[in-house]
């Protein structure tokens, strides 16, 4: 039997889940029950966060630490250090102050359009001092187009005084540019320069080194590593401009200081083969045919320059002292391959990391809105699925599965900031989008000693008083068991597609194609794929393995693809164009989109080159797949990510012809049984919400021990009647008071605006009944939102969404029984915060139709 399969059903599963654990610094005596929680909730382990701790690496916070580490040690539980004394990581503890010298840097530049001819002219010189050391002055020909101006610098620089500039001009319209390195525009003043290594060794010494000296004994064993949360280059703007939209801030936007060192002038030169200095207008201007390659030159720099001074000096300082460096960057609309919030390229940004890593929060995405753009707390109240649901965890796995020190590990920062509102069920339906989607660490935000605590909830447990505290423990259960499963072998992958950042960077966004044009196409045909940056193509210094020809096929690492998409684009760096010619030479499909190519045309040309892995008849555009080998093993996982509309079809798996059965697992319920196949095809019933596994073993005995197991059908409508009691969240505290009784005949939205809008806790309805001959399961319809089933006093079990259906064979008997359904819904309705406007707050209760089953 596949090893992973066999930790699975027998629970040896290992942990998969670190939560953040914030720190106020006040809440020292709430510690041990606080881990405990954690602990109970099947989490085994934890991110310790500062928000903001009242006193980061000071006597109160080793005293704090002190505890959380002796009870996580008792527990068996790992320790995750979040690596500043806020988000986002940068700050460096406040040491920035004590090095002014250590600041960033911003190029900037000042402009004046004047016409000729002049002689001996004068224009005041503006600002030069320490902190806006002015670079040379250059004089270019407008173009009468925009903006624009000729690529012909005149150097002015030789006119210079200390407050004038004395220049000549022949005939024409001119605009006269200072550039300046300077300190305007560098955003949050105290933090470090991520272009810098003495810079970034200020958060060494001030968070890494401390941790150490306090903790290294634990380093390897409790304490598991550094946790990066957003660090960025955090450029702003130093002039006037004319872009508000955060998530844009990139080259070509006048106004925009950009980030700037030595460093980066001397990459540029080499990169463009000539004294990048007059030709940097071009970073804010259109300077004619040399303006892409000027600022792909820059952002390569600086791109670079990130990940070699920030992102591997701490990660090598990481796997120095035997722990691992793990976190995520914004990727938000784009801004992953741009400047600002971000930090310029995905890959580049983690690439000294030991797990990549991605965030789902403040409503980026929301469960039957793949196809709408939403709103959401994001900059602009808005957010649009073909990035956030298609490409954002497929960045995170993408380079799981290409990282040459990542070993397979995609992480994900998750549930935070949606509110109260968001119940299991919305959980559930988030994990399985990552989890089908390759990302198998997750980071639950969070758990909060303060309740209640406004600070981005919802918060997981709240001093017992959550009612769907027991839903969570069970996601996070299931969660450990799918992600074991799935964290072992090959991701098999129809398609590569290049990441788009060097189009961008060459062309802007109106000259470039995102990677999410061709991925929603592929996705919702059921072709999936991996995102590879051009590095894996043409950079020699990055941690990612080298794109090779191997039998038609293109190779990157483990993984194999039967073409690459190139999304479309007006113009390459020569070296990636000459890197495409040699893949296509050597035998590997190169399918090139135009800016006009139709969704149906893509698919044509990919179905030419490839055989599909996996086919799925009638449609079903919202059912996810992925797939991987493990050994004699093939692991499939199926989710139907439609809310309203059950998925019936057959599928074609074209890599298990051979095999007669397979493994299903439902692990959320614990229902694991053997399913008959035939020449690869294998039908598939889903209902909304919910997701199987099915492993194939090909070894001896591989399904020994699963057995067949007929799916129950509906037999008839339960009319029962149903005593209903209500206890209140503020009774719970694991031993819930019903206070309160319904009156019994039709089932009630305890919730209605008429009834109990603001009932937030545990709904109980108790019956005895007959059942049926023949029966051995029930199936309760609509639930609002989870459920916990006790039949004769035997426990049945939780279910978090949909179906929510019950086995109940061991426990019915002859004659009368006793059924108890406890209900549990949301905090949002009895405790207001923000971020729940952003979300449906679904009816409270059981609705039904309530079916026997046999």
């Amino acid at each position: 039997m596949n090893k992973r399969l066999y930790d699975v059903l027998h629970g040896k599963e290992d942990n998969y889940m670190l939560p953040f654990y914030w720190q106020h610094g006040d809440h020292y005596e709430k510690i041990p029950e606080q881990v405990q929680l954690i602990y109970e909730s099947g989490c085994r382990a934890l991110c310790v966060e500062s928000r903001p701790h009242k006193d980061f690496c000071g006597p109160g916070w080793w005293r704090d630490m002190d505890l959380i580490i002796a009870e996580c040690e008792k527990r068996g539980m790992k320790v995750w250090i979040l690596d500043d004394d806020h988000f986002p990581t940068g700050h460096a503890n406040g040491a920035v102050k004590d090095h002014p010298e250590l600041r960033k840097w911003n190029f900037t530049e000042r402009h004046v359009d004047v016409t000729g001819p002049l002689h001996d002219a004068l224009l005041t010189a503006g600002p030069d001092n320490d902190d806006n050391v002015l670079l040379g002055v250059y004089a270019y020909k407008r173009t009468g187009d925009d903006e624009g101006c000729l690529p012909e610098p005149i150097d002015l620089g030789d006119g210079r005084s200390e407050h004038f500039l004395q220049f000549s001009l022949p005939e024409g319209c001119y605009r006269i540019f200072f550039l300046y390195k300077s300190r305007q525009g560098i955003g949050r003043n105290d933090y470090i320069d991520m272009l810098r290594e003495e810079s970034v060794k200020l958060l060494v010494d001030a968070v890494y080194e401390t941790h150490y000296e306090h903790y290294g004994k634990y380093f390897g064993n409790t304490v598991a590593g550094f946790f990066s949360d957003e660090p960025s280059f955090g450029n702003t703007w130093f002039g006037a401009h004319t872009s508000e939209r955060v998530y844009n801030w990139t080259v070509g936007m006048p106004g925009l200081g950009l980030p700037y060192n030595e460093r980066v002038v001397d990459m540029m030169r080499d990169a463009l083969g000539t004294d990048p200095l007059p030709l940097l207008p071009a970073l804010w201007f259109d300077l004619g045919a040399v303006t892409g390659e000027v600022r792909h030159a820059y952002m390569d720099a600086v791109t670079r320059l990130y990940r070699d001074c920030f992102t591997r000096q701490l990660g090598d300082w990481c796997e120095a002292h035997n722990v691992e460096y793990i976190g995520h960057i914004i990727e938000d609309m784009n801004s992953h391959a741009r400047l600002g919030w971000s930090a310029g390229h995905y890959y580049r940004s983690l690439d000294g990391q030991h797990m990549s890593g991605v965030d789902i929060v403040l409503h980026q995405i929301i469960p039957g809105m793949s196809d709408y753009i939403h709103t959401a707390i994001t900059a602009g109240n808005r957010a649009d699925p073909a990035f956030f649901d298609y490409v954002l965890a497929k960045l995170a796995s993408s380079f799981a599965h290409i990282g040459t020190q990542m070993k397979g590990r995609a992480m994900c920062e998750v549930f935070g900031a949606f509110g109260w509102a968001e119940g299991a069920p919305f959980m559930k339906w988030l994990l399985d989008h990552l989890l089908v989607r390759g990302v198998n660490y997750f980071v639950p935000h969070a758990f909060s000693p303060l309740f209640p605590d406004p600070d981005c909830p919802p918060h997981f447990g709240v001093e017992r008083l959550d009612p769907q505290f027991e839903g969570f423990t069970k996601l996070m259960n299931y969660g450990n068991r799918a992600a074991h499963l799935l964290s072992s072998g090959v991701h098999k992958a129809d398609a590569a597609i290049l990441y788009h950042a060097d189009a961008e960077w060459y062309n802007g966004e109106a000259g470039s194609m995102y990677s999410q044009v061709p991925a929603k196409i592929l996705y919702d045909e059921h072709i999936d794929f991996d995102i590879l940056p051009a590095d894996c193509f043409v950079e020699a210094g990055s941690r990612v393995y080298k794109a090779e020809a191997e039998n038609g096929r293109l190779r990157v690492g483990d993984e194999t693809y039967g073409c690459l998409i190139v999304p479309a684009y007006v113009k390459l760096p020569e070296k990636l164009e000459k890197a495409f010619a040699d893949m296509e030479k050597r035998g590997v499909r190169v399918i090139r989109m135009s800016f006009d190519t139709k969704p149906e045309e893509l698919i044509s040309e990919v179905d030419r080159v490839i055989v599909r892995d996996i086919t799925v008849g009638g449609g079903h555009h919202l059912l996810r797949c992925t797939h991987y080998t493990d050994g004699g093993s093939d692991i499939y996982m199926f989710v139907n990510e439609s809310t309203s509309q059950p998925v019936h079809t057959v599928l074609h798996l074209n890599s298990v012809k051979d095999a007669n059965c397979c493994a299903i697992l439902d692990l959320l319920n614990d229902n694991v049984y053997k399913k008959k196949t035939e020449d690869g095809r294998l039908t598939l019933d889903l209902e909304p919400y919910q997701s199987v596994i099915a492993v194939f073993d090909r070894s001896d005995g591989g399904l020994d021990g699963i057995e067949e197991k007929p799916a129950m059908k509906p037999v008839s409508e339960a009319r029962l009647n149903f005593k209903i009691e209500l206890a209140p969240y503020t009774d719970m505290n694991g031993y819930e008071t019903y206070k309160e009784n319904v009156p019994s005949g039709a089932l009630p939205d305890i919730t209605d605006i008429k009834n109990r809008p603001d009932f937030s806790g545990r709904i109980r309805y108790i019956c005895r009944t007959a059942v049926p001959d023949g029966v051995r399961g029930i199936a309760l319809g609509e639930v609002g939102q989870t459920s916990r089933l006790f039949c004769n006093g035997k426990d049945c079990g939780v279910r978090i969404c949909p179906p929510y259906t019950y086995d109940l064979s061991d426990a019915l008997r002859t004659g009368e029984n006793e059924l108890v359904v406890e209900v549990s819904n949301t905090l949002a309705n009895a405790v207001r915060d923000g971020f729940s406007a952003y979300l449906a707050i679904p009816r409270s209760g059981l609705f039904g139709p309530v079916v026997w089953l046999k």
